[in-house]
């Protein structure tokens, strides 16, 4: 089981079901890009550590499989999520599993938590200046390691001490890095019960279309790449929290509106929206699905320019 890498920015996604305030669910600001690190923070999130750190990578020794990791500081405790694209663990699967930051086992009783294709953890905070030293992060399986790589860790970490420490009125967002974005929603602090905000119609609709993208990755007879698979999970996974409270209710209509595949003559069509689905953001994907049919009405009623 060599690498059982991580999968980037696909983990981001996992962190806010290990804190409970309503910001994990909130749209992430970048905040910097340092030597490999991207530095999020969560929009209206007022605790003392709102932000995230993410190093997403392809292994090259594992046949380009993609990997990330996602780190954040939480009170006193560190949370951590790996990402696999290997990995395909049940829903709230239990795993236990030593950790070794380079050599060395970190004896500290811990229970990952498994769902598809990550594992995820609280630490305590004591964790970190092993983290600092180390080079990789390793899970060591009873029939192999899985094994993460952690380069410039400090470079990163400082940065995300930087992004808890800056006042929110004051954060000046950076353009995110391409394929990163696809890493998000990590767990705040806890503070007073609060109730998530309810998500804006594009990105139920950027929501609901994932699904049924999802669907026919799984079900259909359709081209695609561990890549392209892997990335729209990452996506689906940065929304899914949000989502939580409708996903019953949009999985249903979705059925009952009908399951089917892309027939031969819409093959083109359906890798245009995985291409979209997987380079722009939720609220940019919705607009540009909104804008194809007014494109395509205009093209049929204007004037051949071969006549």
């Amino acid at each position: 089981m060599r690498p059982l890498s991580i999968l980037a920015a696909l983990a981001a996604g996992m962190l806010p079901v290990l804190g409970s305030h309503a910001a994990s669910a909130g749209e992430r600001q970048p905040f910097e890009v340092v030597k490999g690190w991207e530095v999020e923070r969560t929009v209206g999130d007022t605790s003392a550590n709102p932000c995230l750190m993410t190093h997403a990578y392809e292994d090259e020794d594992d046949n380009n499989a993609a990997n990330a990791v996602v780190f954040a500081l939480r009170g006193s405790s560190a949370a951590l999520v790996l990402v696999y694209q290997g990995w395909r663990f049940d829903k709230e699967e239990p795993i236990k599993v030593p950790l070794f930051l380079d050599k060395k086992p970190i004896r500290v009783k811990t229970t990952w938590i498994g769902d598809g294709k990550t594992l995820r953890t609280q630490l305590p905070d004591t964790v970190v200046p092993d983290m600092l030293a180390a080079k990789t992060v390793i899970l060591r399986f009873e029939d192999s390691d899985a094994d993460f790589r952690i380069p410039n860790f400090a470079a990163g970490y400082e940065a995300l001490r930087r992004c808890d420490a800056t006042p929110a009125t004051a954060t000046a967002p950076q353009p995110s890095q391409p394929g990163t974005a696809a890493l998000q929603a990590l767990p705040a602090q806890p503070t007073a019960p609060a109730q998530p905000p309810t998500p804006s119609q594009q990105r139920i609709a950027a929501y609901v279309v994932g699904l049924s993208v999802q669907r026919v990755l799984k079900e259909c007879d359709v081209t695609s790449t561990g890549k392209q698979r892997t990335a729209v999970d990452a996506r689906m996974a940065a929304l899914q929290p949000e989502m939580a409270p409708l996903e019953a209710q949009l999985r249903s209509e979705l059925k009952r509106n009908g399951e089917t595949c892309p027939p031969a003559d819409k093959q083109a069509d359906f890798q245009e929206i995985l291409r979209k689905m997987i380079e722009l953001s939720p609220e940019d994907f919705v607009a540009a699905l909104e804008k194809q049919p007014a494109a395509e009405n205009a093209a049929k009623a204007a004037p051949d320019s071969k006549l």
